[in-house]
């Protein structure tokens, strides 16, 4: 709010103009509270005729001017009742000036700002809830940034969000379940309820007509139930005990205790959705809009009431310079008629020394006496007169220590309604981009560590495949080797077969000779055994000696090896 906007008070640079607004103004309120005239009011109703009101409110008359008028009517006269009446109106008027003064500061008191203390109390509700609601909004995302700048910077940032992914899928499992146990726990109920009810109308199931006792058959039906209520009962009382379990079930510990304030903010991260993350920017945004909008609106309300200060601190300053230019002239008036009348009152001892005659001598005698108690008269209203005239030189240099504070304010709340809150506004845009540009440098800083981490792993397997392939090369050499072994002793088989068959073969041979020459053997015998009774019978019986080649024949045979089917006998 600048100067303009606050209408100036008409500069006071007269005494008249002084006492002629006040008039008016008192007249202007007069006429509007319709009230009767105070008794100070009505006892300065006639002050327009008082001497000293005429000198002092006489536009023509220069202050020098006045400054001689005044001390003229002040002289002593020689006359008593004339020094007494311009006595009386000097304190007449020096009291309507006090009554002018005491008049002016109430109207000024009037003027006082009474939203000061309102306004106290908005800029420190509006502008410290607008400085609460930033910090609340602004913690949680630097919170965020600082933990995930924190993990990654202990090359923890995966390993925590393994475990996250981990605990939850465990919490995920475990809230399945519950809810699964909460399922079978409502329809166990149900049928509880239904079966409680069954009973109820089992019970009313009765024999005679009604009359009597329950039916036999309703009461083992009713047994039956209660059993399946108890079971359930029991079954219920379990799924209550597991359900009790998995809400106090603590999760499993940490293998980063040390981090447990960051894993929560990283936790906090995830849980949220991206729109949610945006929701919450947006506000943070908002509530930096409205706090420079709110300082705003209450630095320039608190400047726009020091303007107004600015323009009753000059209406006082104003009264008080001209009030004391008046008694500045009253002043030196009682001074310089302090210097006549001493001359004048010398003057009448002088005519008194001087005097002839005891008559003469009495009524300079009288001059004296009269100058001598309006000279003590008059000073005592001097007392007065230098005492007030202090008292606004007091109040002058009060009121200028007043106007330069204003002024010291005023610049400082315009600084501050400018240059002030132009620069928090920047610094706030600074801060929040800092805060985005932060969260955005740790997402790259993650992507990075995401990708170095695929890299190692793919380099790895890479590494293994390699070293799988070198060591697959390495199983085909054996391999061979192993094949060049087996064909080795295949061989050396092959070769034992070999030796083996031959041997076989040269035995089987031999054994074929011998069967043949045994089935010669044998089948000569049969022969013989076929002929023996006819050559008994021709007489040719008995047996003949066997001659040495048959003897050596059948030693040979008897070594030879079996020959059965006679091969190699004609």
């Amino acid at each position: 709010m600048s100067d303009a906007s606050t209408p100036k008070a008409k500069k006071i640079t007269t005494a008249q103009e002084f006492v002629s607004q006040n008039a008016q103004t008192r007249q202007t309120e007069v006429a509007k509270a319709k009230d009767e005239p105070s008794g100070a009011e009505r006892s300065f109703a006639a002050i327009q005729d008082n001497t000293f009101y005429k000198i002092m409110l006489d536009e023509g008359l220069a202050p020098q001017d006045k400054l001689a008028r005044v001390t003229q009517a002040l002289t002593f006269t020689d006359d008593r009742s004339e020094a007494r009446e311009n006595l009386n109106e000097f304190n007449a008027f020096k009291e309507y000036l006090q009554f002018e003064r005491k008049r002016m500061a109430q109207e000024i008191i009037a003027l006082t700002d009474t939203e000061a203390f309102g306004e106290l109390k908005d800029v420190f509700e509006q502008i410290n809830t607008a400085l609460l609601t930033f910090e609340d909004q602004i913690a949680p995302l630097t919170d965020i940034v600082d933990a995930v700048y924190t993990l990654r910077m202990n090359g923890v940032t995966y390993d925590i969000f393994e475990e996250l992914l981990r605990e939850r899928e465990l919490e995920k499992e475990r809230t399945t379940k519950k809810a699964d146990l909460k399922q079978t726990l409502s329809q166990l109920e149900s049928k509880v309820r239904g079966l409680k009810t069954d009973n109820g109308m089992l019970r009313e199931d009765k024999g005679f007509f009604g009359l009597g006792g329950t039916k036999k058959s309703a009461l083992e039906k009713i047994a039956a139930n209660d059993a399946l209520i108890d079971e359930h009962t029991d079954a219920m009382q379990s799924l209550l005990d597991e359900i009790k379990i998995l809400e106090t079930q603590a999760p499993a510990n940490s293998e980063f205790a040390e981090f447990a304030a960051e894993k929560e903010k990283l936790r906090e991260l995830l849980d949220i959705t991206s729109d949610e993350h945006k929701a919450r920017q947006e506000a943070l945004v908002g509530s930096a809009q409205d706090f420079i909008d709110t300082t705003e609106n209450r630095v320039s309300s608190v400047l726009g009431h020091f303007t107004k200060m600015n323009g009753q601190i000059d209406n006082l300053d104003e009264a008080n310079f001209t009030m004391r230019s008046m008694y500045a002239i009253l002043s030196d008036a009682t001074k310089q008629v302090d210097g006549a009348n001493e001359t004048r009152r010398q003057q009448i001892r002088s005519a008194i020394d001087a005097a002839e005659s005891d008559l003469e001598r009495l009524g300079q005698e009288r001059l004296e006496r009269d100058i001598n108690d309006y000279i003590s008269n008059l000073g005592r209203s001097n007392v007065d007169t230098t005492s007030v005239l202090a008292e606004l030189t007091a109040s002058g240099h009060r009121i200028h220590s007043m106007k330069d504070a204003n002024a010291q304010q005023v610049a400082k709340t315009r600084q501050l309604h400018t240059s002030g809150v132009a620069g928090v506004a920047d610094q706030l845009s600074t801060v929040l981009q800092a805060v985005s540009a932060a969260a955005l440098g740790e997402s790259s800083e993650a992507a990075k560590m995401s990708l170095e981490r695929m890299n190692r792993t793919t380099s790895e397997l890479g590494q293994r495949e390699v070293i799988r392939v070198a060591l697959g090369t390495k199983e085909i050499n054996q391999d061979l080797t192993n094949a060049l072994s087996e064909l080795s002793e295949y061989g050396e088989t092959i070769k034992a077969a070999t030796h083996i068959t031959r041997e076989g073969l040269t035995e089987t041979k031999d054994l074929l000779a011998q069967i043949e020459r045994q089935t010669a053997e044998t089948q000569a015998a049969v022969k013989e055994s076929l002929s023996v009774a006819a050559d008994v019978a021709g007489g040719k019986g008995g047996t003949r000696s066997p001659s040495p080649a048959d003897v050596a024949q059948e030693a040979e045979e008897r070594n030879a090896p079996p020959n059965p089917f006679g091969l190699g006998k004609s």
